[in-house]
């Protein structure tokens, strides 16, 4: 199953995109309330085994045991 990803190089971890602020596990990759073209190119479909943020993986396998 594949997941629009962003990568962090803060954290040096690729999170699961929520919506247009934040990732599925909290961490907020965009501070401002319009996204641009630059933003949306960082955006990139990757298959759930190349998630590195446990949080991010553990939201999505709850969801789908729900």
């Amino acid at each position: 199953m594949f997941f629009p990803t962003i990568y962090s190089a803060t954290t040096d971890e690729r999170h699961i995109v929520k919506d247009k602020n934040t990732c599925a596990c909290g961490t907020r990759y965009n501070a401002f309330a319009m996204l641009s073209r630059s933003d949306l190119r960082k955006i990139r479909f990757k298959h759930y085994k190349e998630v590195t943020c446990p949080l991010c993986k553990s939201s999505i396998i709850d969801e789908e045991s729900s």
